[in-house]
């Protein structure tokens, strides 16, 4: 059995004025004051001290990469947690933001009745066009707002629509707790042998845009809209055409001849 070695006897320095033994880090004597001679310590191999600072380093690694230390994926799982907290902080302020689009909101009554417009082109025994403003849909909108009285713990304020080229963006303000919230769908509007088509192509809360593959399934937050508005869903219904421009849409009846 290999005899373990023995510990190494500490070198001191003598005070070549006293005789004082000292220990091999001090400068100057403990007993009498006098500098010490340093250079009789013996001198450091330097391949010892290279094998140790590699050694030193080499443990210094392994300590950051091993994962039973948890160095590097300890600050792993604190910059993924800092990223997430991040982009969930960013999402929430952009919800909260009002989005691009907003119409002013009026408080007198629209100078057109888009209703009676409405029902006189489909009553119509012949084809009929009617064209309306996107302020005079929104108007239209808030009356029927008004008359249906959507309301629960999300409170509805305000109902409009944006007109683009073929694109209807359908919008809300809601109150929560008396912060306003902006939401809504946009769809890409068409008919086809006289039937409507109106396809889902993306969404918003706030300034938030929401993919549509998304925003099918958050389409129950607008049930209780797509209820108070069902009477205009069969109107639209009606129409042979629906042609929708930047600020307008133009809509043709199919004419009571027709089956």
């Amino acid at each position: 059995m290999a005899k373990s070695p023995e510990p190494t006897k500490p070198v001191n320095l003598t005070c070549e004025q006293c005789g004082h033994e000292n220990e091999a880090e001090r400068v100057y004597c403990h007993n009498c004051g006098g500098k010490l001679d340093r250079s009789l310590l013996p001198k450091e191999d330097p391949k010892t001290s290279t094998q140790a600072a590699v050694e030193a380093a080499r443990k210094h690694v392994a300590k950051m990469t091993n994962p039973g230390s948890g160095g590097v994926l300890r600050d792993l799982r604190t910059a993924a947690n800092v990223l997430f907290y991040a982009a969930l902080a960013a999402g929430v302020l952009l919800i909260v933001q009002k989005p691009d689009g907003v119409p002013e909101a009026k408080k007198e009554l629209p100078e057109r009745s888009v209703g009676m417009d409405l029902m006189d082109a489909i009553d119509s025994p012949q084809p009929r066009r009617v064209d309306f403003t996107e302020a005079e849909i929104n108007g239209h909108l808030q009356q029927i707002l008004k008359k249906s009285q959507v309301g629960g713990l999300i409170e509805f304020r305000r109902l409009f629509v944006n007109f683009q080229p073929g694109d209807v963006h359908f919008a809300t303000q809601q109150d929560l707790f008396g912060l306003p919230i902006y939401s809504g769908v946009t769809y890409r509007v068409a008919t086809k042998d006289k039937k409507l088509t109106a396809t889902l192509i993306g969404g918003n809360f706030g300034r938030l845009a929401v993919h549509p593959d998304l925003m099918q399934y958050l389409d129950f937050s607008f049930q209780k809209l797509w209820t108070a508005l069902s009477q205009q869903k069969k109107q639209l219904a009606d129409m042979q055409t629906i042609v929708v421009q930047k600020g307008t849409v133009s809509l043709v009846t199919k004419g009571g001849a027709a089956p």
